[in-house]
């Protein structure tokens, strides 16, 4: 098969040669060493499209979870030393893909850490909480932001607590969490998850997994204002903070 490839002209980075090659990288039930071979030529090409096509693989999982993850993390490796090439086309897949948090990890390796939370937040943008498209991608980035522990990062996450989806919101409640520590300003942050906890439109899951990290984080609450009835069930305000009812 090399040797026809060779001589047909397999290995040059052509656009087709590419697609076929991402289709096998793409291939979750084939045989690692299948898979491997084509991200091989992909790297070998070095070509911004041939690029962006081994980067495919990081939307895929394959049958084989251990498999899976190691052909991923070789593929992380293999990316950090392709330089700004590599990074272009990860900052692409950044802003429009899902399960993007091996992909951040290859641009963090290509970054600098004032860099990398840069790009991060400017992923995130580019998907808005009125996206309905990219729910996985958004999630994911707001964990990679909040694994950065940058004070920029509480900014740039607060809009997705009102995101469509439940598991950003969650997911922003969570990583909020994790930042409260920093010295940074969290007024807004703090407005939006009190009004969240009187929406009632909002689901029983976000609105007891918000009223829950106030309570965590002892964030004020207005008495005179109603609790959603899926937070009243289980929480009382008591001296102006949130308190599970069996304990108040």
């Amino acid at each position: 098969m090399s040797f026809l490839d060779g001589l047909f002209g397999g290995d040059k980075p052509t656009q087709k040669n590419i697609d076929k090659l991402v289709v096998r990288v793409k291939e979750r039930y084939a045989q690692p060493e299948y898979r491997r071979e084509a991200m091989d030529k992909l790297i070998a090409m070095a070509t911004p499209e041939a690029i962006t096509g081994v980067i495919a693989r990081f939307t895929v999982v394959a049958q084989s979870p251990h498999w899976d993850e190691e052909e991923k993390r070789w593929l992380v490796d293999q990316l950090s030393t392709l330089g700004e090439p590599a990074r272009a086309a990860l900052l692409a897949f950044l802003c429009k893909a899902d399960h993007i948090a091996f992909a951040a990890k290859a641009l963090q390796r290509l970054d600098k850490p004032e860099q990398y939370v840069a790009d991060l937040m400017a992923s995130l943008a580019a998907r808005p909480p009125e996206d309905h498209r990219s729910t996985q991608g958004k999630a994911e980035l707001v964990a990679a932001l909040a694994d950065t522990n940058d004070a920029r990062a509480v900014g740039a996450i607060v809009p997705y607590l009102d995101d469509h989806s439940d598991d950003v919101r969650c997911g922003t409640v969570d990583a909020l969490e994790r930042l409260w520590a920093l010295p940074v300003e969290k007024v807004t942050a703090e407005e939006k998850m009190r009004a969240a906890i009187g929406d009632d439109s909002r689901s029983a899951r976000v609105l007891r997994h918000t009223a829950a990290a106030m309570q965590r984080l002892g964030i004020s609450v207005d008495p005179t204002k109603a609790l959603a009835p899926a937070v009243a069930e289980d929480f009382v305000i008591k001296d102006g903070k949130l308190q599970q009812a069996h304990a108040a």
